[in-house]
């Protein structure tokens, strides 16, 4: 079973997923054991394969969910395509996107077999403080969807640098020490690496917001 989410609707999208989590994953042992989250931001090809091709542990059937998949690579694409036409029986595969339209021949042969749900538009304007409610969630994709849509509107990079440092600063009883530190360090290296030209401004923030969601947990 492959579902296709599409859609800038993240808490709808989040319902539906509990929804479908519920269906296949009727028990905690097989969530934690049959379920696994990936991001299609610099997702490694083996990691992907590895994920697609395991055999549930617990439950019936694996559930795979990747989130941002309209940023996977060529290599990346040509997998779930052949895990679609081998119509593998032990995995759900859910593919999650902020888009809302694609062109090419891999997002036309994902729809072709696929349940495509759509969720809409949210009614306000994105800003800053979206992207740090995603990292809190540790939804990186949709941080990065909402990070790509605020620089496209042309916010500066610096400036969403500024809102990330609050925002970490207010997390600091939230988390351990260690991994406090941790997040001050990625945004030290995000700032250096903008400033001293290391980096392009925008490649640089998003590194950070990507490592940044992976501390929230810490």
């Amino acid at each position: 079973m492959i579902y296709l989410l599409l859609g800038e609707d993240s808490s709808a999208k989040r319902k539906k997923i509990d929804d479908i989590k519920s269906s296949f994953l009727p028990s905690d042992d097989a969530v934690k054991f049959d379920y696994e989250l990936l991001y299609g931001v610099k997702l490694d090809p083996a990691v992907l394969k590895k994920a697609l091709m395991a055999l549930p542990a617990v439950a019936q059937k694996r559930l795979i969910l990747i989130r941002a998949v309209e940023k996977l690579n060529a290599q990346n694409k040509d997998i779930i395509l052949d895990f679609i036409q081998r119509e593998n029986q032990h995995a759900v595969l859910i593919l999650d996107s902020g888009e809302t339209s694609f062109k090419g021949a891999f997002f036309r042969d994902v729809m072709s077999a696929a349940e495509v749900l759509r969720f809409g538009q949210r009614g306000k304007k994105s800003d800053i403080w979206a992207v740090t409610r995603a990292i809190e969630s540790r939804d990186s994709g949709e941080a990065l969807r909402v990070l790509n849509t605020l620089l496209q509107d042309g916010d500066s990079p610096l400036r969403i640098m500024g809102g990330l440092v609050w925002f970490w600063g207010s997390f600091r009883n939230r988390i351990s020490a260690n991994g406090f530190k941790k997040g001050l360090l990625v945004l030290q290296e995000a700032d250096l690496n903008i400033k001293r030209s290391r980096l392009k401004p925008e490649y640089a923030v998003e590194i950070a917001v990507t490592k940044l969601s992976s501390l929230v947990a810490c």
